[in-house]
């Protein structure tokens, strides 16, 4: 949903939110323009109840009436660095348009010129914030939930997420398997009080840890190294260079299915880490965005070396790699 504020832009979330007097009109008339997005959102989504994000509730909480909400927020305040109301339909970008097409217009004009470097292309085709933002922001904020809901009604000691890094510690210094520390999990969760927040699985307590998992692609290889299969090699079934099997087997043998994924597994594998979803990564904060531009915005060029960009070595293999029409992040 697209950010709205009534006219009241000039104030920064930060400011009104977390700095100024709950006690103030402009506190108050914010307040107001939050509920308005809220219920917005409650009635695109068809929710019964709205979550309420003061200091104590947290987003963990909801009310099916936002006056419960309001009153809450006027006196407790907002919990911490809620400045993107992504549980009230919003998302990183709609906050952060700073990454834009017209970012690099403001670059040095005669840089460019005098070193035939042009970084207008820099960063165009990465689409920063919007893909990141949608698919790990919620992720994000549901774990500083679960780092503030007690384990179990009543709790003092463990929160969920602190009671599952703890257990997952104990799990990997003392080398239990994933089979036999589910089967603890599922103890556990039996001898707390009935409606506690344990996870029952090694596969819940892992996705609860790491919730934004990055991109990772399995890629089949010849045991001697000689390919990979990939690509209009995908489908082979033995090596083309040394005609080594595709496979681990114990013994060699001309069954096999069409289907490579169905014949065992790969004699040898490869994991590739994709940059593009890391510099995805990179540019999803704002701050951190500007910093990686630094370079192409707000370097100084006096003619001294200052920057791995201001080599002679580096402005030829720019040229290079522009000739060839490559995209390149320095």
């Amino acid at each position: 949903m697209v950010r709205m504020l009534l006219g009241r832009e000039e104030m920064d979330r930060n400011t009104w939110m977390y700095e100024i007097g709950r006690a103030t009109s402009e506190f108050m008339d914010s307040v107001d323009e939050f509920i308005i997005v809220a219920e917005t959102d409650q009635l695109e989504k068809g929710n019964t109840a709205i979550s309420c994000p003061c200091k104590k509730c947290k987003n963990a909480r909801w009310y099916a009436d936002s006056t419960d909400i309001k009153s809450h927020l006027i006196a407790h305040g907002f919990m911490r660095g809620y400045t993107c109301w992504s549980f009230h339909g919003e998302s990183l970008a709609d906050l952060n348009p700073s990454i834009s097409d017209n970012d690099t217009d403001n670059e040095d004009d005669s840089y460019n010129s005098d070193n035939n470097v042009n970084f207008d292309y820099m960063f165009d085709n990465l689409d920063m914030e919007d893909n990141v933002a949608d698919k790990y922001h919620d992720r994000l904020q549901q774990l500083f939930v679960d780092a503030e809901k007690p384990l179990y009604t009543g709790c003092m000691n463990f929160s969920k997420l602190s009671a599952v890094i703890q257990l997952v510690n104990l799990k990997s210094n003392n080398g239990w398997s994933d089979t036999s520390f589910t089967s603890l999990l599922e103890l556990l969760n039996k001898m707390l009080p009935e409606g506690n927040e344990l996870p029952v699985s090694t596969y819940q307590a892992k996705k609860l840890m790491c919730p934004m998992g990055l991109e990772i692609q399995r890629i089949h290889a010849c045991l001697n190294d000689c390919m990979l299969y990939r690509n209009e090699d995908k489908d082979l079934h033995q090596c083309k260079v040394c005609g080594t099997s595709r496979y681990k087997r114990g013994k060699p043998t001309d069954n096999v299915d069409s289907d490579v994924l169905e014949n065992g597994p790969p004699a040898k594998l490869l994991w590739y880490l994709p940059i593009i979803p890391r510099l995805k990564r990179l540019f999803a904060n704002e701050k951190d965005a500007k910093l990686l531009r630094w370079h192409a915005e707000d370097r100084k060029n006096d003619g001294k070396m200052g920057h791995v960009a201001d080599s002679l070595q580096c402005k030829i293999l720019i040229k290079i790699l522009k000739n060839l029409g490559m995209r390149y992040v320095i």
